[in-house]
């Protein structure tokens, strides 16, 4: 009979896997599912925040075309900003598509863009059609 040798955690992976709760693993140490992985993908189109912000987008593109592009950039600023205030105000951990790291964080990125490109749009000479 042949026996199967289980390699001891050594180091930092034993400090682990000693605060971890009896049988489960941290996120690191998790195998990845390909089947899970595709499921989640496949459910996305489910998903609301991720149409709000592809039409939020696809209506900057519109107006830009349409009235001109600092007007098509203060859309999409807008958009940002709208973005921002929902990650702020949504319970963790918020809507998909805008929640990619702390809130904090995520806040204040979509908000220092949304200002961003408002100022580029202001400034920079416009191209109509």
């Amino acid at each position: 009979m042949v026996e199967k040798s289980v390699r001891e955690p050594v180091g930092d992976d034993a400090v682990a896997q000693d605060d971890a709760p009896d049988g489960e693993l941290d996120a690191a140490q998790q195998p990845l599912d390909p089947r899970a992985i595709a499921r989640a993908s496949l459910q996305a189109s489910r998903n609301a925040s991720l149409w709000w912000t592809a039409t939020g987008v696809v209506l900057a593109c519109a107006v830009a075309l349409v009235v001109g592009t600092d007007a098509g950039a203060f859309t999409l600023a807008g958009v940002l900003a709208a973005c921002a205030v929902v990650r702020g105000v949504r319970p963790s951990p918020g809507p998909v598509a805008l929640s990619v790291r702390s809130k904090t964080i995520d806040v204040a990125v979509l908000g220092f863009l949304a200002a961003l490109l408002a100022v580029l749009a202001a400034l920079l000479p416009s191209v109509g059609v």
